[in-house]
């Protein structure tokens, strides 16, 4: 064997050491990682025994009112987080009251804000005023838990030229406009959906100036879990 051939033979062989040690190192670190996993759930499950046994070693009176207590607990915790929504939806209706409306429903929170407060006619820009408002919004809506939904609505009159081909079209822009400013104000983007309806859900009849105004709006929706 040449001395090149055996050099080379010498470097092959330090890499594959390099190689199953590097696999090794890795294993072990698995292996770690799968002990530390086992050995929490171990902990967890041995508490949960614990417990478990210790209820059995009440008696039935102590048992009910056991019960009794962890009930009026999560009846407790459910009063104060409702108590926390009121007070958010109270103040955000109150910095809100000259520009959109705030409507507490059961299953719901209602902002509805009118298009003009938020963009130009034809738009789905936001004004600078518009930013300050949903600035506001933002803040309550880290406050309150639930999904965001926002919803783009339009009058019943036909587009003519522009940008957009249509009102569908314009009210999920101006949906995604809010969007995207929300997400900007460190709301989760996991938590927002939107839709565009464009002038398929109108609140009034489309027969007046006054009502078509009512018709061309944003509604932020919060679902209450």
């Amino acid at each position: 064997m040449s001395l090149e051939e055996k050099e080379d033979q010498d470097i092959e062989e330090e890499a594959e050491e390099k190689v199953e040690v590097t696999e090794s190192e890795e294993i072990k670190q698995g292996l770690n990682i799968w002990r530390t996993v086992y050995s929490d759930m171990s902990t967890n499950l041995t508490l949960f025994f614990l417990i478990l046994f210790a209820f059995t070693r009440l008696s039935a009176s102590k048992r009910e009112e056991l019960l009794q207590a962890l009930s009026r607990l999560g009846q407790k915790v459910e009063v104060a987080q409702e108590e926390i929504v009121k007070q958010e939806t109270d103040e955000l209706t109150r910095k809100l009251e000259k520009v959109a409306t705030v409507e507490i429903k059961e299953e719901e929170i209602v902002i509805n804000l009118p298009s003009p407060v938020l963009f130009d006619l034809g738009k789905a820009e936001l004004k600078e005023q518009a930013k300050n408002i949903l600035s506001e919004i933002a803040s309550s809506l880290r406050s309150i838990s639930g999904d965001v939904v926002i919803e783009g609505h339009t009058d019943n009159l036909p587009i003519f030229g522009g940008k957009y081909r249509s009102n569908w079209e314009l009210s999920a822009a101006r949906a995604f406009s809010v969007r995207d400013y929300l997400i900007k104000e460190g709301i989760s983007e996991k938590r927002i959906s939107c839709v565009g309806y464009g002038e398929y859900k109108p609140v009034a009849a489309n027969d007046t100036e006054e009502n078509r105004a009512k018709n061309r709006r944003i509604e932020i929706k919060v679902v209450r879990k």
